[in-house]
């Protein structure tokens, strides 16, 4: 298994202003490799990408990266598990991003960049924007400016703001895009998910866009069961096996219960799938779209 969206955090060396909301107390600890490797036992783990955990945007991003490689090439002295890849943090606005960028991609670790797009002007959130970074004509050309660094794209958007996504994703087919946290289906204000099936299946109807299949407490905590297997089943019906892959989202899902209990309910949504197919959402769709080697660990 290799899980596609892990986060770290270090409090001494970092500030991260979302963990400040009171939701989220029990989520404000370090949380490191052998952290993850202990709530990962049992699953087969190979490695995980590690997802930018929304440090504070006032910092130097590339520090976050840096921190990171350290910690993969410590897993790989100790012949453990560790990240295998990082989707960095990067204003797409800023006007030395290229600058930026060109410092990121200097760590081979680096294939991605995120910069969350939910936007609300009421949030209170700091890890949610009050701008719509999508209609901003800056943003879309930094957007456009991964394409020179060969790199993808994690995107964080509402069900309602999926089709603008999908037209600005299909303007740059040569930015690979993953759609996170299963598009956040939200079945308490989009009732039969009507705006989410619209939205996720705009995505899907461009070939270089995938899913990531994670967040499963969006549709209940504790977890739903049937609302996940009916969820992965339609992301699986339109994106296929092959533009599928799992994340835990740890250890933010870890509010809504354990990783062992994850994992196996993800493997019973799986359970109609051919072995082969299960071992492209597992792993396989992960290895390609992070551009991965081959296992990291042999018997």
């Amino acid at each position: 298994m290799i899980d596609t969206h892990v986060h770290h955090f270090n409090l001494e060396r970092f500030r991260y202003p979302w963990l400040d909301d009171d939701e989220f107390d029990v989520l404000r600890r370090d949380y490191l490799p052998d952290d993850y490797r202990a709530d990962a036992t049992g699953t087969g783990l190979e490695g995980w990408v590690h997802v930018q955990a929304e440090a504070d945007h006032a910092l130097d991003p590339v520090e976050e990266t840096a921190w990171v490689s350290a910690l993969a090439d410590e897993a790989r002295v100790k012949c453990l598990p560790g990240p295998l890849a990082c989707v960095v943090y990067s204003d797409l606005r800023a006007e030395d991003l290229e600058q930026i960028l060109a410092r990121q991609v200097d760590y081979p670790l680096t294939r991605g960049v995120r910069q969350e797009a939910w936007f609300d002007p009421a949030s209170s959130r700091a890890d949610i924007p009050r701008e719509d970074l999508l209609s901003d004509p800056a943003w879309r050309e930094g957007y456009r400016a991964l394409a020179g660094f060969g790199l993808s794209f994690d995107l964080l958007v509402w069900p309602y703001q999926l089709p603008h996504a999908a037209a600005l994703a299909a303007d740059v087919p040569s930015v690979p895009v993953v759609l996170e946290h299963m598009g956040l289906p939200d079945p308490g204000h989009d009732p039969g998910l009507r705006v989410w099936r619209k939205g996720v299946a705009a995505m899907a109807d461009l070939p270089h866009a995938h899913a990531k299949l994670s967040a499963f407490s969006l549709l209940g905590s504790p977890r739903d069961p049937g609302r996940v297997r009916a969820v992965v089943a339609t992301l699986i019906e339109l994106f296929g096996p092959q533009r599928c892959m799992f994340g835990s989202n740890f250890p933010v899902e870890s509010l809504a219960g354990g990783l062992d209990s994850l994992y196996a309910l993800v493997l019973a949504a799986l359970a109609e799938l051919s072995k082969e197919e299960r071992g492209e959402v597992l792993a396989g769709t992960a290895r390609r779209f992070y551009r991965l080697a081959g296992p990291a660990l042999s018997d």
